[in-house]
């Protein structure tokens, strides 16, 4: 199960569920769960799409696959892990092609807004983890291979992965030591069931570490997201307004803003006249996006869907839609990641895989990749604007200066690739590719 978000409703009951388990009441809780949930459904929109979407669910499990005998099963909790797990479906989609792929969700996330479905013959939710659940569902798909992506952990269905000699793969997995897998009583629980994987490949020793500590051996591998970032990065992609916005200009992009950031990115423009922004804001409601154009109205600021008021003097750009914001980064030359005057950063790596140096606030804590970027120094964290302009002031003075960390920025993405290839010699091990 993911517990990165403890808000998220879904996230919030498995844990509640998981932590009944030293109770002997799990199989009795996640029973009641799924039975409740199309009552609690009625209070909560993800709770409601995850109890309509399991309705009748084996029936048109068994109609799908209709007889496969060569299934590899991904499982993803939502829709980030699945991203992250993108290049190793497609790695395996080459060299398994005879083989058809089965993607299960637990949250509506991953099963709404994946895009990828080319990648995967099969795409459904993953049943509620009852003992009788997982019986009938690997009956029906007889996996060759089960592979649970970053640090899903689901009792019954690995305990009978495990009684039918299904081989089982945990990757690219992140282990803290404030899981509650690694805590009494729920460690007596978990560590069984982590060492009862046939391969465990982490993303960092720290986690290597942590699992030696508890007697579960683990390979490091990376993490596939390098692999993913450098790979949507190589992918042509042009827009002319966006091109005529920056051409010949000095860009900052603004990734995932919120208002904090973006009245930084605000007064900055004050005091830096030659330089242009394209601002990606996380809320894209009207309200936000109008909140947004005004404050950047003083420096001409145009809607990215409204393009026809762009003039010569524009210099802002509002992203006002959802999807683009991984590929517009090829447009700046710098770039301020958002959320981490808040809950926390967002994604760093779209940004660094374009070779640009990062701005962020202070709550980046609880993610590795910040700490690494700050240390190879091509990141800066600031809490104001005069952090970020004097952060600025001699990289835009400077044009060697700013492309020495575009370089710093580019070779450490490059030198953290390749988790793909050793994932992909895990699986080779446990299900030998046919010619």
């Amino acid at each position: 199960m993911d517990t990165s978000d403890i808000w998220n409703p879904i996230h919030w009951w498995q844990s509640l569920l998981l932590r009944l388990m030293y109770l002997n009441f799990y199989n009795w809780a996640m029973h009641l769960f799924g039975a409740s949930l199309g009552l609690v459904g009625k209070f909560n929109d993800k709770l409601k799409a995850g109890y309509e979407g399991r309705k009748n669910l084996f029936p048109r499990l068994e109609k799908a696959l209709d007889g496969e005998t060569k299934i590899i099963w991904f499982h993803a909790a939502s829709l980030g892990e699945a991203e992250q797990a993108v290049p190793i479906l497609e790695a395996v989609r080459k060299e398994y092609n005879q083989d058809k792929i089965l993607l299960t969700f637990f949250s509506p996330s991953g099963m709404d807004h994946f895009k990828r479905k080319d990648l995967a013959d099969f795409i459904f939710y993953l049943p509620f983890d009852t003992k009788s659940n997982a019986h009938k569902f690997l009956d029906i798909v007889k996996p060759e291979l089960a592979f649970f992506v970053k640090y899903e952990i689901w009792p019954n269905f690995f305990r009978e992965v495990k009684h039918r000699g299904i081989p089982l793969i945990i990757a690219p997995a992140v282990f803290l030591p404030e899981f509650f897998y690694f805590k009494n009583p729920h460690k007596k629980h978990f560590i069984p069931l982590l060492k009862g994987a046939d391969q465990i490949l982490v993303q960092d020793e720290n986690s290597q570490k942590l699992l030696a500590e508890h007697g579960v051996n683990s390979k490091v591998c990376g993490d596939s997201r390098f692999d993913r970032v450098l790979q949507n990065a190589a992918t042509p992609f042009e827009d002319k307004i966006l091109q005529d916005l920056t051409q010949n200009a000095t860009t900052l992009i603004g990734g995932s803003t919120w208002q904090k950031g973006e009245e930084i990115l605000a007064e900055i423009m004050k005091s830096n006249p030659d330089l242009k922004m394209i601002i990606a804001p996380h809320n894209i409601k009207e309200e936000n996006i109008k909140r947004v154009s005004d404050l950047f109205k003083p420096y001409g600021a145009f809607r990215y869907s409204q393009a026809e008021h762009q003039t010569t003097e524009s210099r802002v750009c509002i992203i006002d839609n959802i999807g683009l914001l991984s590929r517009l980064y090829r447009y700046g030359d710098m770039a301020y990641i958002g959320g981490a005057f808040g809950k926390g950063i967002h994604n760093s790596l779209e940004a660094a895989a374009y070779g640009l140096p990062l701005f962020f606030g202070p709550n980046h804590q609880a993610f590795i990749e910040p700490q690494l970027m700050l240390k190879e120094g091509f990141a800066t964290e600031i809490k104001g604007a005069n952090d970020l302009r004097k952060a600025l002031d001699p990289i835009l003075g400077d044009e060697s200066h700013l492309k020495n960390l575009q370089q710093q920025a580019l070779t450490f993405v490059e030198k953290n690739s390749g988790s793909v290839d050793k994932v992909m010699k895990s699986i080779h091990k446990l299900l030998p590719p046919t010619c």
